[in-house]
């Protein structure tokens, strides 16, 4: 077929014949598709030489830095890892340009597919990259100030005055604050949606969704820790030894009450005094009684007190032991009394007079201890306190206990009341209850300087400002309430954790104020304070807020006490 271009004049016909002008044309259009692709094909393959040096030079230097200080070693890794991701090391670089950096270069030459074609033969590419280690704590160093973890609508509402920091939640997030509300940044696995004209915050929507941190095993690890045997009787096979100097048989009562020179005196009954405001019961050794001890007259004891049943001074009669006080049941008194030692009680511990002042090396109780919460009693422990019952520790003066606290709970239900510290309390130590409800406040201020740990639930109630310093951990719910809570401001920290239930954040009095974390991986943080200020993050699976007024939340700058610093290594070029 041929093919040509005709034309006409006014006389005569002409046609150009023009065979083969398509073959010409489609050839050097090919030749120059031909081109095109084998650039791009060049390029791609340049693109993905760079990348696996990349690759592995990012590889060889966040492997490296882990050995530092020591250089050589460093060097040695990253030379390595250079030849694992199949690179040779001659031309590779390992450098510290400052303390604690690895840089490594390396430059590498390959062959190019099309070497003929654009006149070239090996391709050259050459890059760098630099690694160091960065210190982050795991509760500190959180992303968000309020992470609300389920897919539900995260409403958050009321009047908040600053949020400095983000916000998180799996689910949407519906925002009702108050106009002149400021909030940094909200990021949510869906949509946000606000219903008012505040400033609009740095918005992500669509956010990738994340899981509830798990910092269990980190704040679990400072938590108070008992066992069941910790309570048991140190004197199961309590027997008189022999070489007293004085001793009654049967059942005694002495009166009038004798003058006894040095010694030990052994009651093989129960034994009582008659009534003597003035003289004294005074035993220059050991006394031991083998039935019950009820004397009506004030005793003093140099050595050890050995009572195998009950022991019930009369009303304001005061009592001095200067070793330890052993009863076998139960232990009541109405007046000033000393136990230099410890004091064990098999039964019931009593303190009833609140004018008194009880002073005790460590305490023992098998049963409840109970002291009254009336008027200015005192009760200061050096050691440590082991209550297998209930606790109930009260008085209107200053209570101090320089040890921890044990409360086992013995026949207590999640629902009763098994720990109760009311009154103006000074706790140095940490606090431990295996079940029930801790409970503090009620008629004065408590200071407790270590860790709470309740096998149930805590509560904190109206009556005085309750300072904590440390960490609270529940099984259960944790509930902030009562008329007002002030924690200290200097250099102290408080964080709260439920491991499966919710916190209540409620006081209705001055403003709470805390720095660390708030955490229920489990429940709800319900806030409905006013003048809540923390500094920290709150956690949970959901945040409701109820928020009062002048709601603050930034940033920790405290060391929290179950804080753990992790070394990780990051790419810095």
């Amino acid at each position: 077929m041929k093919t040509g271009i005709c034309f006409r004049n006014n006389r005569e016909k002409f046609c150009k014949d023009e065979t083969g002008a398509v073959m010409v044309i489609a050839a050097f259009a090919l030749v120059l598709f031909l081109m095109v692709a084998s650039l791009v094909t060049e390029l791609g393959l340049r693109y993905y030489q760079k990348s696996r040096l990349q690759n592995a030079l990012d590889s060889a230097a966040l492997a490296s830095v882990t050995s530092l200080p020591d250089k050589a070693r460093a060097k040695e890794v990253a030379l390595d890892y250079m030849e694992k991701n199949g690179f040779s090391t001659d031309n590779a670089v390992v450098e510290f340009p400052q303390e604690g950096v690895v840089r490594v270069r390396d430059s590498h030459e390959y062959q190019s597919l099309f070497s003929g074609l654009f006149s070239r033969g090996n391709m050259q590419i050459a890059s760098h990259a630099a690694a160091k280690f960065i210190q982050k704590n795991m509760a500190i160093d959180f992303d968000y100030l309020m992470f609300h973890g389920a897919s539900t609508t995260f409403k958050l509402n009321g009047d908040v005055r600053e949020v400095a920091g983000a916000i998180f939640a799996n689910g949407n997030i519906q925002v009702s604050l108050n106009d002149a509300a400021i909030v940094d940044a909200i990021v949510s696995g869906g949509k946000v949606v606000f219903n008012n004209s505040m400033q609009r915050p740095s918005v992500t929507e669509y956010a990738t969704k994340q899981d509830m941190p798990d910092w269990d095993e980190m704040i679990m690890s400072i938590a108070p820790v008992a066992e069941e045997e910790m309570f048991t009787d140190p004197h199961p096979h309590l027997t008189p030894d022999s070489g007293y100097s004085y001793a009654y048989e049967g059942n005694t009562n002495l009166q009038p009450i004798p003058a006894l020179p040095d010694g030990s005196v052994i009651c093989r009954g129960s034994l009582s005094t008659g009534y003597n405001n003035l003289t004294v019961l005074n035993v220059r050794g050991n006394l031991y009684v083998q039935g019950d001890f009820r004397p009506q007259c004030p005793v003093y004891v140099l050595g050890d007190l050995y009572v195998g049943g009950e022991f019930s001074p009369a009303w304001g009669m005061p009592v001095y032991v200067n070793g330890n006080a052993y009863v076998g049941g139960s232990a009541s008194f109405s007046a000033n009394t000393t136990v230099g030692g410890e004091l064990y009680t098999g039964g019931n511990l009593s303190l009833n007079n609140g004018g008194a002042f009880y002073t005790f090396g460590k305490i023992h109780c098998m049963g409840n201890m109970n002291s009254t919460t009336a008027w200015g009693a005192r009760v200061t422990v050096n050691g440590s306190t082991f209550v297998y019952g209930k606790l109930t520790l009260g008085g209107g003066g200053q209570n101090i206990l320089k040890g921890d606290v044990y409360v086992w709970g013995k026949n207590c239900t999640s629902a009763t009341e098994t720990c109760l510290i009311n009154g103006y309390m000074n706790l140095h130590g940490n606090v431990w209850c295996g079940r029930g409800i801790v409970a503090f406040g009620g008629n004065g201020d408590c200071v407790i300087h270590g860790f709470v740990y309740a096998g149930g639930s805590v509560e904190t109630r109206s009556g005085g400002d309750i300072s904590l310093n440390g960490c609270m951990i529940a099984e259960g719910n944790i509930h902030i309430g009562g008329a007002s809570h002030t924690y200290n401001d200097d250099g102290a920290t408080l964080s709260l954790y439920s491991r499966n239930g919710n916190i209540i954040l409620g006081s209705q009095g001055s403003a709470l104020k805390m720095w660390g974390i708030v955490y229920a991986p489990k429940g709800d943080i319900s806030i409905s304070t006013n003048g809540l200020r923390v500094y920290g993050s709150l956690v949970a699976n959901t945040i409701t807020c109820n928020i009062g007024s002048g709601f603050y939340i930034g940033k920790n700058d405290r060391t929290l006490p179950f804080s753990k610093r992790m070394r990780s290594a990051v790419l810095v070029e």
